[in-house]
């Protein structure tokens, strides 16, 4: 939305990730939450997304993101993720909960974050999605059905509440 000075105001919170979270995206988007999700994201899309939401100063107090269910994360890539999103306050990175060569690698990379930007948590969806209770995914294991939605939002509104 643009402010008065023909520029745009920044968006409080945005979740920005892959199909796990576009399965999520109404139940976020009924929270307040604005969601950039596209089924395959890989980590390497999100970085000129996070760098141009930051150039039009657009990132506001929250920031989610969810990648590398759909392949390797480069450290260089998240390094980049991380950078753009340096200003943001409150930065909350999801693991990865599929079974996939690639998946314990990218969680390591994405737990080793909060040492390196302390405007950084995890969230571990790796580890907490075998908690959610109900019917939580189709047979794949990864994609959410709509217990599984529920839970995943209330995972990260839960973490990302003021305190």
């Amino acid at each position: 939305r643009p402010d008065n000075t023909g520029g745009f105001l920044p968006i409080g919170r945005i979740a920005i990730g892959d199909q796990v979270m576009l399965g999520a995206a109404s139940d976020l988007f009924g929270q307040g939450w604005i969601v950039d999700a596209e089924v395959s994201r890989q980590a390497s899309e999100v970085v000129p997304i996070v760098e141009q939401l930051g150039d039009q100063g657009r990132l506001g107090e929250t920031v989610v993101i969810h990648v590398g269910t759909n392949g390797t994360i480069s450290p260089e890539d998240l390094a980049a993720i991380m950078t753009a999103l340096s200003s943001v306050p409150d930065v909350q990175v999801l693991t990865v909960a599929v079974d996939r060569d690639w998946a314990s690698g990218n969680n390591d990379l994405i737990r080793q974050l909060p040492a390196q930007f302390p405007n950084v948590s995890v969230i571990d969806w790796a580890e907490l999605s075998k908690t959610c209770p109900g019917d939580c995914f189709y047979e794949d294991g990864m994609h959410l059905r709509p217990d599984g939605q529920r839970f995943y939002e209330q995972l990260i509104n839960t973490a990302t509440a003021p305190n």
